[in-house]
């Protein structure tokens, strides 16, 4: 089995609040299904998180002002939820949303409903969110953490990464021309820690440790998913950890 984790800056433009990149996300997901493979999906915020999440100030303390926030951004996360639900669905993957809050408080995870839908068909489709963390926190979980949670309970054969780019740069491509992309990564390229959930430097991060389980790991630019026919392959574009 695989485990996919649908980049927020791949699925959404994260310069504009709520902004869904509908059709990249269903060119994804039309990729995924020619491989005959049983898979989960998790996918990020982007502008249906991040932009609020800094707006009310989360993650942080519990008071009024976050609470609004918690609400404001756990239903804008939904919302994104159920459009990649209502798309894997079109290709007729019948699916479940479950966000963190469903499954962790104070440090304590519990990912045995995984199994039980993974079981009968219904794939589980889970999302960086915010989250209860204790009775005076209000916390967020990012989509990454979450992939490297479900990797050490159902060690995949694979763990996919779609983001915006080509791979893993010695530094920002979108800022430095002469970026180098990485085949062999390691932690001398510079990172540009604009969102709520660590940026870059935090997504090689936890590949580094997906890998460190015995699983191959890769990050793929979204906007061409057909390079996943490419994986192994020596023509293949994108980062292998």
């Amino acid at each position: 089995m695989i485990i996919v984790k649908l980049g927020g800056s791949i699925i959404t433009d994260k310069t504009k609040y709520k902004a869904f990149r509908s059709k990249e996300t269903e060119n994804i997901i039309k990729e995924l299904i020619k491989i005959k493979d049983n898979f989960i999906i998790v996918h990020g915020g982007g502008s249906f998180g991040h932009i609020m999440a800094r707006k009310y100030n989360l993650p942080g303390k519990l008071n009024k002002n976050s609470l609004e926030g918690y609400t404001v951004v756990h239903n804008d996360m939904v919302e994104l939820n159920i459009k990649i639900s209502n798309l894997l669905l079109k290709y007729g993957i019948t699916n479940i949303g479950i966000p963190p809050s469903s499954i962790i408080y104070n440090n304590k995870k519990n990912y045995n409903i995984f199994k039980k839908y993974f079981s009968v068909n219904i794939m589980p489709v889970s999302y960086g969110d915010v989250y209860l963390k204790n009775e005076n926190y209000l916390g967020i979980y990012s989509g990454d953490n979450i992939v490297y949670d479900l990797s050490k309970i159902f060690k995949p054969e694979k763990v996919i990464f779609f983001s915006d780019v080509d791979g893993i740069y010695d530094k920002n491509p979108k800022k430095y021309n002469d970026a180098k992309l990485l085949k062999t990564v390691n932690t001398d390229f510079k990172s540009d820690n604009n969102d709520v959930t660590g940026g870059i430097m935090g997504k090689y991060m936890t590949m580094k440790k997906i890998s460190n389980l015995g699983i191959q790991t890769y990050l793929i630019n979204g906007f061409y998913p057909q390079r996943l026919n490419l994986i192994d392959n020596n023509e293949f574009i994108g980062t292998v950890v």
